[in-house]
């Protein structure tokens, strides 16, 4: 998987969030102030080229649509910054996000909860 931009994630973002729609429909649901359309259809064109987005003809209409889960991307990147970032170190890893975020006690007892339930399975 090739390196997104913000901006093409930013799109990339949308279209994950409503599935498939034209580039007036990413342009919509984007944040104030809105890229011009020329300039959403040119980062849609480009996450094309770099498979993360694929489309459908409907007259002269183009309906995007991710090729990428959400899912698949965020293992992508999460992998590499594991890598890069924290030496291969799920330990670093997960520290970094505990001590440098407000993590409330809530989440922390569900991280725990998951953590416990994957050494079960492991042992079993």
């Amino acid at each position: 998987m090739e390196e997104l931009t913000k901006a093409q994630e930013e799109i990339l973002l949308v279209l994950w969030d409503i599935q498939e729609g034209a580039v007036a429909d990413v342009v919509e649901k984007l944040p104030e102030p809105k890229p011009a359309y020329t300039t959403v259809a040119t980062v849609i064109k480009v996450l094309e080229k770099k498979g993360y987005v694929g489309h459908k003809k409907f007259g002269n209409i183009h309906v995007y649509y991710p090729v990428v889960t959400k899912k698949a991307y965020a293992k992508h990147v999460l992998k590499d910054a594991y890598k890069g970032l924290f030496n291969n170190s799920l330990n670093q890893l997960v520290s970094f996000f505990v001590k440098e975020k407000d993590v409330p006690v809530s989440e922390l007892e569900e991280l725990k909860k998951l953590i416990d339930q994957e050494i079960k399975k492991q042992k079993s």
